[in-house]
């Protein structure tokens, strides 16, 4: 907070604190029974001069400071629990949910609440470190926060991603011939019946072979989805050699599948990005509270090694942001022509 935003928080303090407006509104009722304005005079004069002197006293100054510091901890705490339950919505949502039951993906909530943990951890430390400075301490207790937010903000753009690759097929409709609609929809085959149990399976010396769950479904990559667009391309050129009257549509159509291609590396390097940034925070947070716990340590050489740290996830946070773009574009469509195209051969 800068000084002229401190004054005028300080100044409005001393003008809105009790004993001023208790004393203007007895100043008040003194002139209108005396029917004499000097009270209301004195008390006007009065109220300027302790409020220009509040303005600029450092005990005024302080507690403002300490009251901004916690709105703006309460603050970041209340953020950080409503993105936490969206993330949890995200992360309970099919296919998801399946892909963090089979372990297929990280259990991010889990990290997360140790990340919360060991912030909680270093507090502590900190509370019994009279040594330390407050303002340093205030000052690494903020960037453990913002960096627990930003993780929770990775989260969050990470599952976005994976649910985009699982519900869009890149490149278009199939271009496989159809296949004629049969006369009667086929009747699928009858349960099997299972059979009762002989004697000996009553009797326990048989145990029947479990129901093996269905194998699990990998989360969709850009691989898979950038080997679609080159079958796809493939098939395209063909049916253009044999069929030239369709050849200028069919390149029409392969330039919108090279520029799905090149939206989807785009999504690719922001993915492995993202990837690589929340792989780091359970390593980042361990050595913070390593060295704020160690029987010596450097002030100076915490706040230089967080502020590095901080300085590495803001500009993960921008390059991420700058390819946001191109997955809004793959939600989309990439262009008109090629929304036109999908509603006319979907």
């Amino acid at each position: 907070m800068d000084q002229k935003t401190l004054i005028k928080k300080a100044a409005a303090r001393a003008a809105l604190s009790p004993g001023n407006v208790i004393s203007g509104a007895l100043a008040v009722a003194a002139s209108a029974a005396l029917w004499n304005p000097l009270p209301l005079i004195l008390w006007g004069l009065g109220s300027a001069g302790w409020v220009s002197f509040a303005s600029t006293a450092e005990r005024f100054h302080k507690v403002i400071m300490v009251e901004e510091q916690q709105s703006a901890a309460a603050k970041a705490v209340a953020d950080r629990g409503a993105l936490l339950q969206k993330v949890q919505a995200l992360l309970g949502e099919p296919p998801v949910s399946f892909w963090v039951g089979r372990r297929l993906l990280p259990d991010y909530i889990t990290v997360y609440r140790r990340l919360s943990d060991i912030r909680d951890r270093v507090a502590k430390v900190f509370a019994e470190r009279t040594e330390m400075e407050e303002g340093t301490k205030a000052a690494v207790l903020d960037q453990l926060d913002y960096m627990l937010g930003t993780y929770l903000q990775f989260v969050r753009e990470r599952i976005g991603y994976l649910q985009i690759l699982a519900s869009i097929r890149p490149g278009g409709p199939d271009m496989a011939p159809e296949a004629a609609p049969l006369a009667q929809p086929p009747q699928p085959p009858p349960l099997p019946v299972a059979p009762m149990p002989n004697r000996y399976q009553r009797a326990g010396r048989v145990q029947l072979r479990p129901v093996e769950d269905p194998p699990a479904v990998q989360p969709p990559n850009v691989d898979q989805r950038l080997a679609e667009i080159d079958d796809k391309v493939k098939r395209l050129k063909d049916l253009a050699a044999q069929e030239p009257a369709t050849a200028k549509t069919r390149e029409w159509h392969i330039g919108i599948l090279e520029k799905q291609r090149e939206l989807l590396l785009d999504c690719q390097k922001r993915d492995q990005c993202v990837v690589a940034q929340l792989g780091a925070f359970a390593d980042v947070f361990e050595v913070i509270l390593g060295r704020v716990s160690a029987a010596q340590f450097s002030a100076t050489e915490i706040a230089s090694y967080m502020g590095n740290v901080v300085e590495q996830i803001e500009e993960t946070e921008r390059f991420v942001a700058s390819l946001r773009p191109s997955v809004d574009q793959l939600m989309g469509g990439v262009d008109p022509d090629l929304a036109r195209w999908s509603a006319t051969t979907g």
